[in-house]
Order: C-alpha cells, then sequence, then structure tokens
C-alpha cells in the first residue's frame, strides 16, 4: 500500500511539473477561459465569513482565513477561448502551497459536461498535510487537458489556516522484521496406569479364551484340520490374528495411515480365505465328513 500511495503521488507531481512547464513557456495565448469565478468561506454555523466574485487573472482582494470550523467552496465556468463554447478540461485542481515546509496539496475540481465547475475544502475532513498547524499558502488554480496545448496556472491569492498545532504519526512499519512467535506446545497426554492398560488387554483376548473353552465343553470336531482342504481355514484364522496383532501395533507405534495400508490387504485376504472355508465347510456337510 506505501508503494501504492507513492507511486501516485509521484505521478501528481510529475503531473503538475508538466502543467507548470506548460505555463511558463512562452507561447500563444490560453486555449481556456475561466469565467463566473465565486469563492464562499462559511462557519461551522453555517455564517458567510468571505463572499467575493473574480474575473480571471484577478486574484482575492484580501487572504482567505481558515480554521478547523470552516468551509471554503469555489464555482467557475470553464470555456473556450476562441469559441466561448464550455469545454471539459482532462484536469483541474485546487493547490495549496507551502513553500516554507516545502508541501502541496491539491484538491480536485469536480467539472460537468456544460463546463461548471466546483471544488470545496471541508476543515473537518481536510487532508491530514493541512492540519498539522498554523500555515500561509498561497492557492493556485490549476486547469489542463491532453487535447490543448497550453494549460492554465491562475492564482487565486493567499491563505492563512488556523489549526492547533499537530505531529503526524510514525509511519506504519509495512516490511520489517515481525515478533518472534513462541510456540508453546501442551504436556502430553498421560498414560493409563499400567494395571488399567493390562485389564483391557485381558478384556480383548477374553472371547479367544471363551471360544477355546467352549470348543472343549462342546467337544467340537477338529478333525478337518487334518484333511486335505484345511488350508483355507487356516489361513482364515491367519489371517484375523494378524489383525489382531495390526490393532495392538497400532496401539503401541502405528499410525493412523500406516495401519490403514496394513488392514486394508489383511481385509482382502480374511475376506477371500473366509469365503474358501465356508465353501469348504459347505462341501464336507454335503460329504457328511462333518
Amino acid at each position: 500500500m506505501k508503494n501504492t500511495s507513492n507511486f501516485f503521488r509521484v505521478l501528481w507531481l510529475f503531473f503538475l511539473l508538466v502543467l507548470s512547464l506548460g505555463i511558463f513557456v512562452k507561447s500563444e495565448e490560453s486555449d481556456f477561459a475561466i469565467k463566473d469565478v465565486k469563492i464562499a468561506v462559511t462557519d461551522g454555523e453555517g455564517v458567510r465569513k468571505l463572499s467575493q466574485n473574480l474575473a480571471y487573472p484577478t486574484p482575492l482582494s484580501e487572504i482567505l482565513k481558515l480554521n478547523q470550523d470552516d468551509n471554503l467552496k469555489m464555482i467557475l465556468t470553464i470555456k473556450d477561448a476562441k469559441t466561448d463554447k464550455p469545454i471539459k478540461p482532462h484536469q483541474a485542481f485546487l493547490s495549496f502551497t507551502n513553500k516554507e515546509k516545502g508541501s502541496q496539496v491539491a484538491l480536485i475540481v469536480q467539472i460537468r459536461d456544460n463546463g461548471k465547475a466546483r471544488v470545496e475544502l471541508d476543515m473537518k475532513s481536510a487532508p491530514t498535510e493541512l492540519l498539522l498547524g498554523p500555515a500561509d499558502y498561497e492557492v493556485d488554480l490549476i486547469i489542463g487537458t491532453f487535447s490543448r496545448s497550453n494549460s492554465i496556472k491562475y492564482q487565486i491569492g493567499k491563505a492563512h489556516i488556523d489549526v492547533p498545532e499537530k505531529t503526524l504519526p510514525p509511519p506504519l512499519l509495512v516490511y520489517g522484521p515481525r515478533p518472534e512467535i513462541l510456540h508453546i506446545f501442551g504436556n502430553p497426554e498421560r498414560l493409563p496406569p499400567m494395571w488399567l492398560s493390562y485389564g483391557f488387554v485381558l478384556i480383548a483376548i477374553a472371547p479367544w479364551i471363551s471360544l477355546i473353552i467352549s470348543w472343549s465343553y462342546l467337544d467340537v470336531n477338529l478333525s478337518f484340520l487334518t484333511g486335505a482342504p484345511n488350508i483355507s481355514s487356516i489361513s482364515f484364522l491367519v489371517s484375523l490374528v494378524a489383525i489382531e496383532i495390526l490393532f495392538y501395533n497400532y496401539w503401541t507405534h502405528l499410525n493412523i495411515f500406516q495401519t490403514l495400508s496394513w488392514l486394508t490387504g489383511l481385509s482382502l485376504l480374511a475376506f477371500f480365505t473366509g469365503q474358501r472355508a465356508l465353501s469348504d465347510i459347505q462341501g464336507w456337510r454335503l460329504k457328511g465328513l462333518r
């Protein structure tokens, strides 16, 4: 933002320089005619302090005195000097120049298509450069356009702005070192006590213990494990045990992504071996082997 502001400021100063050079170069008479110039100053209550009509190039007969509650208005008409027809220049500014401080403030003049122009300075919302303290300014009206070779610098007069003394705030640091960011990491979560961990381990293996005990009471026939088609059943049981081991490793050191990659392969293995084991069991039943 700061670089962009500096760019437009340099561009504006360059434009004023071009206009000023066009004014001081001795050439033919200006193409513009300024007419019906009216300047008025009112205070904060709307009471008129100054009202004066000017005829170009006559300046003001007195100094413009403005304080922090005043309002300055200027209206005029811009015409072609040869045809006396209204024209609308590309650029028009009312500049306040302080030679002691080397500062210049420009206010844009609003111009309509019929040549009527108007500019207003409300001291309550004036540019910061005009509100730094009491100072004297030279007031000039600058008009120029790209389609005409000659521009105008109309010396309106002098102005005295009486406002309380102020100082500009320090410039905002856009690019520069920033305060160091100190990361504060929270304390790691406390692990549960060992007896609680071992208790959940027993709960996890309890179904397997219950299964083995149930087999002994139910007099389960395990002769199919010694037959030829026992590979699928053993593979299915091994895949289930492998999944349980994987869950244990996930609890101890694996992360979720590593666990899911292993779980995908073991799940496919358990699906195909389980399907084959069920087919083998159905075959044994049809043959009367179980």
